[in-house]
């Protein structure tokens, strides 16, 4: 409770020193908006010439979209920064964290929130509605708790493989061009259903690198997407997500100790 109680002051100060830069907020928003029409308007565009991208049409896409920017949302406004760890390192401001009273992980989680994430969300919600509309969504309460469960899931599995990259840093110093690797990857992934590029990367990004446990793979269940018949596995994002969540944080605090061990 305790460690509840210190993360929420740490985003309490955050949440007040950015509310000193109003239009930087409005400014952030406003791109994030943008930027995601224009992926919009490409997908868009992509699915008028083909008709449809394997079995899914462009509502279908659109809902796909949609289950990501609400789940990237989340990620955005309280783990975005997360790629601050190398600059951190490198400078020698991390050892503040490691001679103060409380976790590291919370005081460099809680340093700071994102209102960019914020536009991803609106951008999801708007997304999300209108492709229930269209597609004419009618699910009962089990299904909208998946739903649910799944958003913060996929969060938390964007968190995870981000908090992971990271943390390498403690033995490389430099993770930063790996991470933004990835990153592009998982952004140019989560607007395409994984099926329409092969088995073999179906497989990649299922079991090596699960990103399509963010929003592929709940699509497929609440869209009935699955070829013959959904399986067991589809239904895992919220395993998943413990799972990552599980190593990066083995991840990070044998990273802290080697940090600490080191006298950086």
């Amino acid at each position: 409770m305790r460690n509840i109680w210190l993360y929420g002051q740490f985003l309490r100060v955050a949440v007040l020193g950015k509310a000193q830069y109003k239009a930087d907020f409005f400014v952030g928003i406003a791109s994030v908006l943008v930027l995601n029409a224009v992926n919009l308007s490409l997908i868009g565009i992509l699915v008028y010439n083909f008709d449809t991208l394997g079995n899914w049409g462009i509502w279908d896409l659109m809902f796909l979209y949609s289950f990501w920017m609400l789940s990237r949302g989340i990620y955005g406004v309280f783990f975005w920064h997360l790629s601050d760890l190398e600059e951190m390192i490198v400078s020698g401001n991390f050892d503040a964290y490691l001679v103060r009273p409380a976790s590291p992980f919370l005081q460099f989680i809680g340093k700071e929130i994102s209102y960019t994430g914020v536009g991803d969300f609106l951008v999801g919600v708007l997304g999300f509605l209108l492709a229930a509309a269209q597609l004419k969504l009618k699910w009962q309460a089990g299904e909208w708790v998946y739903f649910v469960i799944c958003v913060l899931s996929g969060a938390l599995i964007q968190m995870a493989v981000n908090w992971i990259g990271a943390s390498l840093c403690f033995w490389t110093t430099r993770s930063h061009a790996a991470m933004s690797i990835v990153e592009r990857f998982i952004v140019l992934m989560q607007q395409y259903p994984a099926n329409i590029f092969g088995k073999y990367f179906q497989i990649f990004v299922t079991c090596f690198l699960p990103v399509a446990f963010i929003n592929y793979y709940p699509s497929v269940v609440l869209l009935n997407k699955a070829e013959g018949g959904t399986s067991f596995w589809q239904y895992l994002s919220p395993v998943v997500s413990l799972v990552l969540l599980f190593v990066g944080a083995l991840v990070w605090t044998r990273g802290v100790k080697r940090y600490a061990g080191t006298g950086n």
